[in-house]
């Protein structure tokens, strides 16, 4: 948040004047907040900073907030400091690593600002599966529109409705999700509407179940002729003699 500075100027007349001058100056992290990282991992925190032409950076100071215990950071041995100050590093995260950092920044006026991020530790961490992926895309040439495509999908003819399944908005759809043979795409903009089909191979479908359906489908027709040969058969007339 930019702020401003009273100062007072001595004027030739001995008297004190105030002057407002503008804080250009500002600070923020670019991560999002809390952060979370897993023990044995490294941590990377990376402030961005905003200022005018005219302004210049004399000084950028980390602090370290566990507790009671409130560290100025430097370089060590698993700290490292970057891209003129701006980029900290830890690597091999201890317990003690988890703590509020905060980033102060001071200007060639003396005006400062700073900004915080609290690092927790990843206490569950987080699950992993494979997925088959299926993914819409779309070759405008480089024509210039002022919307975005929206994009939807059919399963065999069926439109998908599991939210899980649908990925990137929508433009990719996790197949695992959402089993079919025949899948389409179809993408709405103000360039018009899209349609894209996708087939799944007939090696990658369940090898035995046409063949089931198949035999299935032929048991039942053999039993019911066989009944209706029964019912029709004629009965047997011995010859006379």
């Amino acid at each position: 948040m930019r702020s401003w500075m009273l100062v007072w100027i001595l004027c030739s007349t001995v008297t004190l004047m105030p002057v407002c001058l503008h804080g250009a100056i500002s600070v923020r992290f670019k991560a999002g907040r809390p952060l979370y990282v897993a023990l044995g991992q490294t941590l990377v925190l990376e402030a961005v900073f905003e200022k005018d032409p005219d302004d210049k950076i004399d000084m950028v100071t980390w602090d370290r907030e566990r507790g009671r215990d409130n560290v100025r950071l430097s370089h060590g041995n698993r700290i490292s400091l970057e891209k003129g100050d701006a980029l900290l590093r830890v690597t091999d995260v201890a317990e003690g690593d988890f703590a509020i950092y905060t980033v102060i920044v001071t200007d060639s006026n003396g005006y400062q600002q700073q900004d915080s991020i609290e690092v927790r530790k990843i206490v569950e961490p987080p699950k992993a599966s494979i997925t088959r992926v299926l993914e819409c895309v779309v070759d405008n040439h480089g024509v210039t529109q002022w919307d975005s495509p929206q994009f939807s999908w059919l399963v065999d003819g069926v439109t998908v409705t599991n939210q899980s399944a649908l990925l990137a908005d929508g433009s990719r759809l996790d197949i695992s999700e959402v089993k079919g043979v025949n899948y389409t795409c179809i993408i709405k903009s103000s360039l018009g509407t899209l349609t894209t089909h996708y087939e799944i191979p007939k090696e990658s479908q369940p090898c035995c179940a046409g063949l089931i359906a198949v035999g299935v489908v032929t048991a039942i027709a053999l039993v019911a002729g066989s009944i209706f040969l029964k019912m029709h058969r004629k009965p047997h007339i011995p010859a006379p003699y």
